[in-house]
């Protein structure tokens, strides 16, 4: 059954109601150019959190970016060195229907090509003159010092790990089916996703009102794998054997990082996760990994853990939701395993340290106490659950 949608209603002040009408860019003033550079100016309408939620702000780079197959229409970098890419596309141009899936592996194909150099003379070349990539993000507040954005943006380009969106007025059904294809033949690096800007007008005042939506069925490309050879890019399906699930290209990032401080440390990570799934513990990827669980009559989710990409791990986040009394006990289970301690906060947040005051790594848990550390969570939850019922 195809997606449909209601009208939107302007309801004013007054409780007057105007019904808005869909316009359908290409039309006047209101083409591929115009769509490009709405989302150059306002980044924020590119619904990128549904997609990749541990992406950094985006820094909208340049447009109409030269690369090995054409002109990218925008360009945009994060303050960690991640690249996105966005192809705006109105649905009604039949060609874009055809083409916006290969072109956009094209696309990736290209950058994968570059050296950082070449990465930077191409978006000089956009912008008419010499710019530093650098200097475009270095005011945001989670831009790495320029060596580690060099390094950063160095290794997605070589690893073709992108995030590419294709941008459009009203995604075609054949669009819809070419991603499809993505789904057991995608990328081994880069996450693809269809974007639909929808546009309303108000038929009175003129103003429109631009409402981005993520198709749920293209939202991730699952793992595949991508033979770079000869400046080109042959695409191979996935091994049954390897199609485990999706992996998103943050997740893939995070646990990148999370190597460079211990090798094997991603890989206990990921053997911890999968132990304290039964317990309804979800791994949420951020800016750092959150262990989280929606436990009863909570507004938000239980933290039981933070853990950044430089592997240290913070528990006062507990302390956010529960009572003092379950964080304390939870710590110090923690504590008397590592032969830390739990250090309080005047706030009274409490949390585990190996010395009074700073946070521990989390291969101080693991792998050694990673029974431990479940048995821990599942007595917290148990209390919580406890505390409840007592209060009922």
């Amino acid at each position: 059954m195809g997606r449909t949608r209601g009208h939107p209603l302007l309801v004013g002040s007054s409780n007057a109601m105007v019904p808005l009408e869909r316009v359908r860019l290409g039309f006047g003033c209101h083409s591929e150019a115009w769509l490009q550079a709405l989302i150059h100016e306002q980044p924020g309408l590119l619904p990128v959190a549904q997609i990749e939620p541990g992406l950094g702000e985006l820094i909208p780079v340049a447009r109409e970016v030269p690369c090995g197959h054409g002109y990218i229409d925008n360009l945009y970098l994060t303050g960690d060195g991640e690249i996105v890419l966005v192809e705006a596309k109105l649905w009604a141009n039949p060609q874009a229907r055809r083409e916006v899936v290969a072109q956009a592996l094209d696309y990736v194909a290209a950058l994968a090509q570059l050296t950082y150099e070449a990465f930077e003379h191409a978006v000089a070349k956009a912008k008419g003159g010499y710019a530093s990539l650098y200097t475009c993000v270095a005011a945001t507040p989670d831009a790495l010092p320029e060596a580690e954005f060099v390094d950063a943006v160095s290794r997605n380009l070589r690893m073709g790990r992108i995030l590419v969106l294709v941008v459009g007025d009203g995604i075609h059904r054949q669009a819809k089916a070419l991603a499809g294809l993505l789904q057991s033949h995608a990328g081994a690096h880069f996450t693809f996703a269809l974007v639909e800007l929808a546009t309303w007008r108000d038929p009175g005042s003129g103003a429109m009102l631009v409402v981005p939506d993520v198709l749920a069925q293209t939202v991730m490309i699952e793992r595949g794998i991508v033979r770079l050879q000869g400046g080109g890019m042959e695409v191979l399906p996935v091994p049954v054997e390897a199609a485990a699930g999706p992996v998103t290209m943050t997740q893939e990032m995070f646990f990148e990082d999370m190597g460079r401080v211990q090798p094997s440390l991603g890989r206990h990570v990921r053997d911890f996760i999968a132990l304290i799934e039964p317990l309804g513990i979800r791994a949420e990827f951020k800016s750092s990994l959150n262990l989280k669980a929606d436990l009863p009559n909570r507004a938000k989710p239980t933290n039981f853990g933070s853990i950044s990409k430089q592997a240290k791990l913070r528990t006062d986040v507990l302390s956010w939701s529960e009572p003092g009394n379950i964080a304390m006990t939870y710590n110090a289970r923690l504590a008397d395993h590592i032969g830390g301690r739990v250090a309080v906060r005047d706030s009274g947040q409490c949390y585990l340290s190996p010395d009074g005051q700073s946070f521990p790594r989390v291969d101080l848990l693991l792998p050694g106490h990673a029974e431990a550390w479940a048995a821990a969570i599942a007595g917290a939850i148990d209390e919580i659950r406890m505390s409840e019922s007592r209060d009922d």
